[in-house]
């Protein structure tokens, strides 16, 4: 179970959160949102619906019309991130791997709150849970589910909040149709980013070797011998999947980096998520 290294708290005061969509709807906060609510902006009028506070009512409107009009307000909203970690047990698969998914979901949360978001994490595994911020820092993340991704992403949704920006953490190496795994997060989202972590042997498996392959999900194995054709294969795999998480962003309006474990966490944070604007120089 991989904790937080302690960096991250070091690394979250040089930045602020880039991702600064507006969400749809929220709770009451700093920023105005494009709903009604309860601030004291006033933005329209409409008839009296059974269920309306009767404190809105327009008594003014109803001397003069003999008709029951409700006074609508601008929503006041907090910005939210809900970041969603990919529990599964292939992300374990590697030390490096494992260590910069929990850095990675550790570093946007504690940046998201410095910035004035409300921030939340959610694990996607068997049994979906939500783990306060508090926890991940002590206790870190479990990665032991056994459910392909978009199984474990279908589960997690009725803890995602509307509206937010939402950030997820995964290797993505699931044989799955990119929209699959996309539209999930996207869906009743005010933004989003996927976040793909790759060990060293995701990217670069070692020529010649003979390997003994577990599904991490399923236990399944398979011997394979990794010769020249072989890695040519998969490559060609990893970039079709890679070109179609991006283009599946892309056409749904949200954003897509794929981050190699064998670079620092810092390296990462200036190289890669300052550059993209994902993370922003405070």
């Amino acid at each position: 179970m991989p904790l937080p290294d302690p960096d991250v708290l070091r690394l979250a005061e040089r930045y602020r959160l880039g991702l600064r969509d507006t969400p749809h709807r929220g709770a009451a906060g700093e920023r105005l949102g494009k709903g009604t609510g309860a601030s004291l902006e006033f933005q329209d009028r409409r008839g009296y619906q059974p269920g309306d506070d009767v404190r809105h009512i327009d008594w003014r409107s109803y001397a003069r019309t003999d008709q029951f009009l409700v006074r609508l307000y601008r929503e006041e909203i907090l910005p939210r991130v809900d970041v969603v970690i990919d529990g599964s047990r292939s992300m374990a698969v590697g030390d490096e791997k494992a260590r910069l998914a929990v850095d990675l979901a550790a570093l946007v949360l504690v940046v998201a709150r410095g910035s004035g978001f409300s921030a939340r994490l959610v694990v996607a595994s068997d049994r979906a849970e939500i783990v306060d911020l508090d926890r991940l820092l002590r206790e870190g993340a479990e990665f032991e589910s056994r459910l392909a991704l978009p199984l474990a992403l279908e589960r997690a949704m009725p803890l995602l909040r509307p509206g937010t920006i939402r950030v997820l953490v995964s290797d993505f190496l699931v044989p799955a149709d990119a929209a699959a795994l996309v539209r999930p997060i996207a869906a009743r989202a005010g933004g989003f980013l996927l976040l793909q972590v790759l060990g060293r042997e995701d990217i670069d498996p070692p020529a010649g070797a003979a390997l003994r392959l577990t599904d991490a999900e399923s236990d399944e194995v398979v011997d394979l011998v990794l010769e020249p054709q072989t890695i040519r294969a998969y490559r060609d795999r990893l970039e079709r999947l890679t070109r179609g998480l991006e283009t599946e962003c892309r056409r749904l309006a949200g954003r897509f980096l794929t981050l190699g474990a064998s670079s620092t966490l810092e390296n990462l944070c200036r190289s890669m998520l300052a550059r993209e604007g994902v993370l922003v120089p405070a």
